[in-house]
């Protein structure tokens, strides 16, 4: 990711929510996809279960114990994937693009950061889909896919760097 991106990243692509708004927000969604430790944790914690949840088990660069996470402990397929900070792999984009189309509830575990998966997600996800992920220090963010949605996001990863 080009340094000149983080600013235009670290602002929120939904509308900010403190957990207990989030709960509310996400009451009519049909598709829920969850990006984040703190974000999915939440979620799960209070029972809702995404239909993609998405996680490196770290939380604020530290790393969780394998067990901690409540996603470890759900019953459900599980894709796991290596994906270096600051980076979208092609195997990200293909999880994460399987774990969308999948028809039951799945779960996708980062190896390395899933710092940018929340962007992949807000590309590819259907509209009418409900794309949670947690912004550091900030909150959780709540978007509303569409096409112009997934129009945004895919500009925005057309814009970075390829690497060789």
């Amino acid at each position: 990711m080009p340094e000149r991106m983080r600013a235009e990243l670290s602002m929120p692509f939904g509308t900010m929510m403190q957990a207990e708004d989030l709960l509310r927000g996400i009451a009519d969604c049909d598709r829920i996809i969850a990006v984040g430790d703190v974000v999915s944790s939440t979620l799960i914690n209070k029972g809702v279960i995404p239909h993609l949840t998405v996680y490196d088990r770290r939380n604020e660069r530290r790393e969780l114990e394998v067990g901690v996470h409540p996603a470890d402990h759900l019953r459900m397929p599980e894709t796991v994937v290596e994906n270096p900070p600051g980076l979208i792999t092609p195997g990200l984009v293909r999880a994460v693009k399987d774990g969308i189309e999948a028809s039951d509830r799945n779960k996708v575990r980062v190896e390395g950061e899933e710092d940018l998966a929340a962007l992949v997600c807000a590309a590819i996800a259907p509209a009418g889909s409900c794309l949670v992920y947690g912004l550091p220090g900030k909150g959780a963010v709540l978007v509303r896919t569409s096409a112009e949605v997934n129009e945004a996001a895919q500009r925005l990863i057309r814009s970075m760097e390829v690497l060789k």
